[in-house]
């Protein structure tokens, strides 16, 4: 029998009339037709049984279109070529009816559309097939099919008793990585900049890295930049590698692209709930900022009041229900996901210091103004204020501090997209910011050492006296932990001419190793280091043995990567230290001495090298 759309407002019957009127609607293949009379009629929910419960409403779409109380209602109140918003049905006790959920699909239009998240009083739903993405390099498709996105959609994320302790680290190969922001195993990391900054390129080298040193079992990538750099072909033959690509033709970010970005997840879900390894890369996330920003427009042309906290909530989970699908479980499988984001370089912090309102930028406040802040913030703006550096607005971005709130803020007039981004860098786990500037002077990768942190990439195990020990938390091998302590500080405070020391002496000594640092932080793609490598560069670059050598040749022989002059003199000249350090719990006094010989004595050569008498010998 014919049902009509439940009309729960005059004005949706008003705006939508037209529209409901030439679209009919389907749930779960039964068709509903705006001109009968009768009860609502809906599909199925992929609460229960997900992959049983796809299959099973396929096999119902034959019989008798008789209504069900456990079934949603859901009405079409405005539609977009990307999304439509919907109207679902609340949960009611007394007819024991179930509320409309993410994940569920209904028909539309001739199309299939997925409930993905709430907005307001709607839901907003995403086709849920498109003939512009498929999957590459992928045979078998039980897996990996189009309810693949309902059902990641449907499964809930794992709570915080269902989760593992992060105890191991992604060895991505990029040593600014590894020291300023390391990625461990289960976490989410956000791969911020403008375009043009290299996130591409660098989230494909932390994912061939990955799947070279076996670290994890299968890697995902949802591609839908036609210029993004292409994998390697040889991962991609042996099955460890698998795409979700979108056309080229088709336009980049389009929130219609959520089903495929979830499907693409899902997949990844499915070797981590089989006690397996994944890596997900998105390569942007634009789908999901479009249709948060998309959804709100056509909530608000409803004419109906909004209330921003609840849209500020609403926009907080939809988020998580992606983030939090990082995990690592009990049963050993993980989830490990780069996120890359388009936005300006050191946008959470530039925004969080305009938020303070302060008219003077050179104001300078007090330590007392932070109260509240976290224990580990509050010691480090102590350390600043005893070596007297004034706490302005601008030293405290530097070192990634937020100001604190003036009473006399000014309302904030922030674009929705903005507080979305924001939102986005608050619920992962981590963020690598990339600099455009460093980027087009041709310095790979362009991190911004003050603004890329992990969240739980870094820390100590130490604690208060008389309390139980804590786990560490640092997911960096133990001798990497020791040669880059406070590094991402000191190098932000080196930026900061008024960060340095009194002394020129001091001053010159300290930048000039920091100098030798960020060096041997850059290295072309292509050329990843190990752990023990990049210890030796940077014990190398702060020892002080460079320090005869003129800062330009210091930065060429410390730069390269695996390809730096310095480290492949070391590979042959001490292959046993460098076994040592890949080995040792600890740097020991004895490693540290033999590399340090084998650095001067490299100085040496490359003096003698450059020495005229040297080449008047020769000659």
């Amino acid at each position: 029998m014919a049902v009509p759309f439940r009309h729960l407002c005059s004005r949706s019957r008003t705006a939508g009339a037209a529209l409901r009127a030439s679209l009919p609607v389907k749930f779960a293949g039964r068709s509903i037709s705006s001109a009968s009379a009768g009860s609502p009629c809906s599909s199925r929910g992929f609460a229960a049984s997900l992959h049983s419960s796809w299959t099973q409403s396929r096999g119902e779409a034959g019989q008798s279109a008789s209504c069900s109380s456990e079934a949603p209602a859901l009405e079409v109140v405005r539609s977009h070529e990307e999304g439509l918003l919907v109207l679902g049905a609340r949960s009611s006790f007394a007819t024991g009816s179930k509320s409309t959920a993410r994940g569920h699909v209904f028909e539309h239009a001739g199309r299939e559309w997925v409930c993905v998240f709430e907005v307001d009083r709607y839901w907003w739903a995403a086709p849920l097939k498109m003939e512009e993405a498929c999957w590459l390099q992928v045979e078998d498709r039980s897996n990996h099919g189009e309810s693949c996105a309902a059902e990641c959609l449907a499964r809930p994320t794992p709570t915080q008793a269902e989760r593992a302790q992060l105890s191991k680290g992604l060895n991505t190969g990029v040593i600014a990585v590894d020291t300023l922001a390391p990625v461990g195993v289960g976490q989410s990391m956000l791969i911020c900049g403008p375009q043009g900054t290299g996130k591409s390129t660098l989230a494909k080298q932390v994912l061939e890295q990955a799947l070279t040193l076996r670290q994890v079992d299968k890697a995902f990538r949802f591609l839908s930049d036609p210029c993004a750099p292409p994998a390697d072909p040889a991962q991609q033959r042996a099955g460890a590698l698998v795409e979700m690509a979108i056309s080229p033709s088709t336009k980049q970010g389009s929130a219609s692209f959520l089903a495929p970005l979830f499907a693409t997840v899902g997949a990844a879900e499915a070797v981590r709930d089989a006690g397996q390894n994944a890596l997900l890369v998105l390569d942007t996330a634009e789908p999901v900022l479009k249709a948060w920003d998309l959804a709100v427009q056509m909530a608000e042309a409803c004419g109906n009041p909004m209330n921003s906290d609840s849209l500020a909530a609403q926009r907080r989970a939809f988020f998580a229900a992606l983030f939090e699908r990082a995990a690592v479980l009990p049963s050993g499988g993980s989830l490990t996901m780069l996120v890359l984001l388009d936005t300006e370089a050191m946008a959470a912090l530039a925004a969080a210091a305009a938020g303070a309102s302060v008219a003077d930028s050179n104001h300078a406040f007090q330590v007392s103004d932070f109260e509240g802040r976290r224990p580990p913030e509050m010691e480090r703006l102590r350390r600043l204020e005893a070596r007297g550096v004034a706490l302005t607005a601008q030293a405290l971005m530097a070192v990634g501090i937020a100001p604190p709130k003036s009473s006399s803020e000014a309302p904030d007039n922030t674009a929705v997209g903005g507080k979305a981004s924001r939102e986005m860098q608050s619920l992962s786990d981590g963020q690598i910011i990339l600099d455009k500037t460093a980027a087009a002077e041709g310095r790979f990768p362009a991190i911004v050492p003050g603004a890329s942190f992990s969240r739980f990439g870094l820390g100590g195990s130490g604690s208060k006296e008389g309390a139980p020990a804590r786990q560490a938390r640092d997911v960096r091998p133990p001798t990497l932990q020791a040669v880059s302590a406070h590094l991402r500080m000191l190098l932000a405070l080196e930026q900061e001419a008024h960060f340095r020391p009194k002394t020129d002496s001091v001053d010159g000594i300290q930048s000039a190793q920091l100098q030798a640092v960020m060096a041997a932080l850059l290295q072309p793609p292509g050329a990843p280091l190990l752990a023990e490598e990049m210890t030796v560069l940077l014990l190398a670059a702060v020892s002080g043995a460079l320090d005869p050598m003129p800062s330009s040749r210091v930065a060429a022989v410390l730069s390269g990567g695996s390809r730096s002059p310095l480290l492949c003199h070391l590979q042959e000249a001490i292959p046993s230290v460098l076994k040592k350090i890949a080995e040792e719990p600890q740097l020991s006094k004895v490693t540290i001495r033999e590399l340090e010989v084998a650095v001067r004595l490299f100085v040496k050569l490359k003096e003698a090298e450059a020495s005229p008498d040297a080449t008047t010998a020769a000659e």
